[in-house]
């Protein structure tokens, strides 16, 4: 079936949303972004966004009309009011195909990385939930005609990981064409309000293990015995420890607006994303999006979403990355060619090729 005839043929999508109404940044970005284009670009479309408890549902209409789409296009429920001819297919955005449906209805599960198969906390009190993510993940391979997820290199994880085969998976990449874009006259402020001065470096992360940090702070041990100006700021969770015991470059300022966020990139000679393991790597996207250059590690995903425009380093080389941040806070030059590069990069992707893409997952899995 050709994409115009697509278009045009009648579709009832059920879309797992438990979790929307809470999550505007991770997953629910994607979904928030997804969702409105899904509708855009296939006017023969509806959507059942489902939640799992009935207290749920007020909150997710009130996100739905957030986001302008309501309507009879548009019927949040209950999942367990869905019966099995009130949707072509099952959608599940956040990795996991849970609740899933009766047999014999067509799943579709969106799994953005692997990260709790590749790196499961070693602590040994997390053993069980180690073992119940496995047990999740495995069911969703085994449950899903489809899977989409954001990268080739997820792709590869999912075979390599779950034998899921390669006809099954569709590769579908994020975006950051959605960031709002306050005004640069706003910047100054902001940045004077966060406490944030002197030519710096930004990493957007959570506390996580695989995240690297830790290269990264002996990393700015380095860039501050040269540079004793620098400074690197840091957006997500403060780590655990004493305020004391943080180094005089590194300045803190935990969860923030989005568009502070934005202010933040602008004034940012360069976003470090040490990550050892990412399914995507959304910050690179972001940074790219307003101008920041990216130094990031060469390592699972992260090349092929920075492609030629991030500078790469060793994610265990931490003489390495301090050069590369030496770099861009003192060259001018090469913060100039990063940036522009960075802008182009950025342009490959849209949130409107995501939902293309999405609808052309959904085709297959119904055999259209």
């Amino acid at each position: 079936m050709s994409s115009t005839a697509a278009a045009g043929t009648p579709m009832t999508v059920a879309v797992e949303c438990s979790r929307l109404p809470g999550d505007a940044r991770g997953i629910g970005r994607y979904v928030r972004a997804v969702l409105p284009r899904l509708l855009e670009q296939r006017p023969g479309l509806r959507l059942v966004p489902f939640a799992r408890r009935r207290s749920q549902l007020p909150a997710l209409a009130e996100t739905l009309g957030a986001l302008g789409i309501v309507g009879e296009r548009v019927m949040p429920r209950l999942f367990t009011e869905i019966g099995r001819h009130d949707a072509d297919l099952f959608w599940y955005p956040w990795n996991i195909a849970r609740p899933a449906p009766q047999r014999g209805v067509v799943v579709v599960a969106t799994v953005h990385d692997a990260a709790p198969l590749a790196f499961p906390d070693p602590r040994w009190a997390k053993w069980w939930q180690n073992r119940r993510w496995r047990r999740l993940y495995a069911a969703t391979a085994r449950r899903a005609n489809v899977i989409i997820t954001d990268a080739t290199f997820t792709a590869a994880e999912l075979d390599r990981m779950l034998a899921v085969a390669a006809e099954r998976i569709r590769v579908v990449p994020l975006a950051a064409d959605d960031v709002r874009v306050p005004p640069p006259e706003r910047d100054s402020d902001a940045l004077a309000r966060l406490g944030v001065s002197g030519p710096y470096v930004l990493a957007v992360s959570a506390q996580d293990r695989r995240k690297n940090l830790a290269l990264l702070e002996r990393a700015m041990h380095h860039v501050a015995d040269i540079l004793p100006h620098a400074r690197l700021v840091t957006v997500g969770a403060h780590p655990a420890g004493q305020p004391e015991l943080v180094p005089a470059w590194w300045h803190p300022v935990g969860f923030v607006s989005d568009d502070d966020l934005v202010s933040l990139y602008r004034g940012a000679r360069a976003l470090v994303v040490p990550s050892l393991y990412e399914g995507f790597g959304l910050p690179v996207l972001e940074a790219m999006q307003v101008g920041t250059p990216v130094i990031c590690a060469r390592t699972s995903s992260l090349p092929w979403v920075g492609g030629s425009a991030a500078r790469y380093v060793s994610p265990t080389d931490d003489g390495e990355l301090a050069l590369a941040i030496a770099d861009l806070l003192t060259d001018d030059d090469a913060y100039h060619t990063a940036r522009r590069a960075g802008l182009e990069q950025a342009a490959r992707f849209s949130w409107d090729e995501t939902a293309h893409l999405t609808l052309a997952a959904f085709d297959a899995a119904l055999g259209r």
